[in-house]
């Protein structure tokens, strides 16, 4: 693996931070949903939960990283990608499943969404 330059790691940050806001303000369930398809909405906020607890330690490492070299000494490439790399999955997830219920809300499937906006 190669060693990350301060660039690299301003560039993870960005990503990271739009993440995080993302996860923040883009996956919202309504009482509908809820109700109707209890268990598709739960699973789908546990994985919104994830993701953003995934990216604040991504966001945080990647931060501490950025500011301190020594400290980045002290702590391992991985301890950054893989929460980075669950976040970004969790964000694949989600969109998808938004994707999903704008399609099947759009052909007149009944709601068909854990996403409201």
């Amino acid at each position: 693996m190669r060693e990350l330059s301060a660039a690299d790691l301003g560039m993870l940050l960005s990503v990271f931070a739009v993440l995080l806001i993302a996860f923040g303000i883009d996956f919202h369930v309504s009482r509908r949903s809820a109700r109707q398809h209890r268990g598709r909405a739960l699973f789908f906020v546990g994985v919104s939960l994830v993701g953003e607890a995934m990216t604040a330690l991504a966001l945080v490492l990647t931060w501490i990283a950025l500011w301190s070299p020594a400290a980045w000494e002290q702590i391992d490439d991985l301890l950054v990608f893989i929460p980075g790399s669950i976040a970004v999955l969790c964000a694949v997830v989600l969109t998808g499943e938004k994707t999903v219920g704008r399609v099947l809300a759009v052909r007149g499937h009944g709601d068909g969404s854990t996403s409201d906006r």
